[in-house]
């Protein structure tokens, strides 16, 4: 009866049902169309020299970690990109940064506002500490994952587990989450999306974002139009899809596995905000399509769908929900752009 009394109360946002472990799941379809246009202010751009590939905002500062530069971690004031703040060299060590990549897991009980998470070369869990008042930095080791040889990306650490996404497909698990003690669980795909997928398992690429507060870990689909909300304990709530019609993916001419530089990009990173979670969109195949940013409450409920002035490779939010820092390229290099919300 509760259901019912739900499906009448919201007959447009909730417009399928499916049945997954023995919860009711509510799917539904949200257009493409766009609520706002976005116009960014570029902060600052950088030659070839360097390429950044990651991005984390703090109360105070900008952080990126760049891929090419032995500067790993390059740190900016918000309110100073004129002038480095500090950086770190790439070095091997246990406090050091070698392959290090933020996590991406919504951090709401930590009393230092400047302080940020990452996972290095798979296995070390560490924080940096920054100070606002000088240029110094701390990175410290907290502990080693153990992932049994297990290479992940879009790591997500809570109190109990570490979330993360395969390097290396051989199934169709959007993602796993591992405890020491009780191992590896691998998560299944939402129906929806397994309804329209060739079997070729690289078509189940994604990016995932977690909230442990809200119970919710989002998955978001590359290669195809589909956005699902899950627990933590790998129970599926809910599948958005982003449009009326789903994006496949391409076949390639062999026959054998998708072609990956024909096939549709869709969702191509997220991130999220203790009220939100932002899913970068793309929408054709070779990137040339300036990207949408499609904003959910972590319960699955969408907010808006943006259209930025660029295409977008990587984005953060501050907590407050008020900006978005993106990382774009540009003819001799990369710009580092800001978006205003308000």
């Amino acid at each position: 009866k509760l259901h019912m009394k739900y499906i009448l109360l919201f007959p447009l946002l909730f417009m399928a049902f499916s049945c997954h472990k023995g919860t009711k799941i509510k799917n539904y379809n949200i257009s493409t169309k766009v609520d706002k246009q976005l116009a960014g202010e570029i902060l600052l751009s950088k030659d070839d020299h360097c390429y950044f590939y990651d991005l984390k905002i703090t109360d105070n500062f900008y952080l990126f970690l760049d891929q090419k530069s032995d500067t790993i971690l390059r740190v900016y004031k918000q309110d100073n990109l004129f002038t480095l703040h500090n950086s770190s060299c790439r070095s091997s060590g246990k406090d050091k940064l070698w392959k290090p990549l933020f996590t991406k897991e919504i951090q709401t009980n930590s009393n230092d506002k400047d302080i940020t998470f990452l996972v290095d070369e798979n296995q070390y869990y560490k924080d940096i500490t920054l100070n606002n008042q000088n240029s110094d930095i701390k990175i410290n080791t907290s502990k080693l994952l153990n992932l049994r040889n297990v290479s992940g990306r879009d790591f997500n650490i809570t109190t109990k587990e570490v979330y993360a996404i395969p390097v290396n497909r051989d199934s169709k698990s959007p993602f796993f989450f591992f405890n020491p003690d009780s191992g590896f669980y691998w998560v299944d795909p939402s129906p929806s999306v397994e309804k329209v997928m060739p079997k070729d398992v690289l078509s189940y690429i994604n990016t995932i974002c977690l909230n442990e507060s809200q119970n919710a870990v989002v998955s978001a689909c590359r290669f195809t139009n589909f956005v699902s909300f899950y627990e933590l304990n790998g129970t599926l709530k809910t599948t958005v899809k982003f449009g009326n019609t789903p994006i496949v993916p391409v076949i390639s001419p062999n026959q054998i596995g998708i072609d990956i530089r024909n096939t549709t990009k869709c969702f191509t990173y997220i991130c999220g905000t203790p009220q939100y979670v932002y899913c970068l969109y793309d929408g054709s195949s070779d990137f040339t399509t300036p990207s949408k940013i499609v904003v959910f409450q972590w319960n699955g409920k969408h907010i808006a769908t943006w259209q930025t002035d660029r295409i977008l490779q990587t984005i953060a939010v501050d907590k407050e929900d008020k900006f978005v820092l993106a990382i774009a390229s540009n003819d001799n290099g990369q710009d580092i752009i800001k978006y205003d919300l308000k």
